[in-house]
């Protein structure tokens, strides 16, 4: 695939760019990412938008390399929550909780369980893994984001933050899994340890009651944040 000059850079990662080109947003993957890799992430945003969890679809292109997408207008959460950082906690947890609520069954998003220790050595898969298996038997598993924060989820642009009343969409669903939705909270808590720590309290107080109302010792909670840390470290 060939852009015709017109394209605008409009995000960078450490994999890929994303490009806005003649109304569709375009991700540009590097030349080394692995395109089985990029295929299941087309798989995985299919799977997503099968369950209702996300309206944006992606295309295929010509160049294994390049995923083009519905353009999502807007801007994302961690901005307008610098101004109203309660809302934004407030819109966090109604994000888990939508995500939680679908429909799993018959879905091609793999659990945890089945993928956990592909990039773990043998002394982390015995940290990992168990934990991994004890919690999913004792809490029904259900569609995990495993990747939820401020950056990942879209607001529009210039709309005041209500949580309760705002249109939201949540993007990114490469890390999505099926597992119980203690290591979607956690994981999320690993993240904010990472690079906000400040903001764990609020987003504990946000999400606290929800994690109690599934049943979920702190205890639990606890573990399942170590399992996230170990995973999280081979990322980097």
């Amino acid at each position: 695939m060939t852009f015709d000059g017109s394209q605008k850079i409009i995000g960078k990662g450490a994999q890929a760019e994303v490009f806005l080109y003649h109304g569709f947003a375009y991700k540009v993957y590097n030349q080394s990412y692995p395109a089985e890799w990029i295929a299941f992430e087309k798989q995985q945003q299919q799977a997503v938008n099968k369950a209702g969890l996300s309206p944006v679809k992606y295309y295929d292109t010509d160049d294994p390399h390049i995923i083009r997408m519905d353009l999502v207008e807007g801007e994302t959460l961690e901005k307008s929550a610098l101004n109203a950082p309660e809302q934004g906690f407030k819109l966090l947890a109604k994000a888990f909780r939508f995500v939680h609520q679908a429909d799993a069954s018959g879905t091609t998003i793999p659990p945890l369980s089945a993928t956990a220790g592909l990039m773990l050595s043998d002394e982390e898969k015995s940290q990992a893994l168990p934990a991994i298996e004890r919690l999913s038997q004792k809490y029904k598993s259900c569609i995990c984001h495993l990747d939820m924060h401020f950056l990942n989820i879209m607001i529009p642009n210039d709309t005041e933050l209500v949580a309760d009343k705002i249109a939201y969409t949540i993007i990114d669903w490469m890390n999505a899994r099926v597992a119980p939705p203690v290591f979607d909270y956690a994981r999320t808590y690993v993240i904010f340890n990472e690079f906000a720590k400040e903001a764990l309290d609020f987003y504990k107080a946000a999400v606290w009651p929800d994690v109690q109302a599934l049943g979920i010792s702190e205890e639990d909670f606890f573990e399942a944040v170590k399992v996230c840390t170990v995973l999280r470290s081979k990322e980097k």
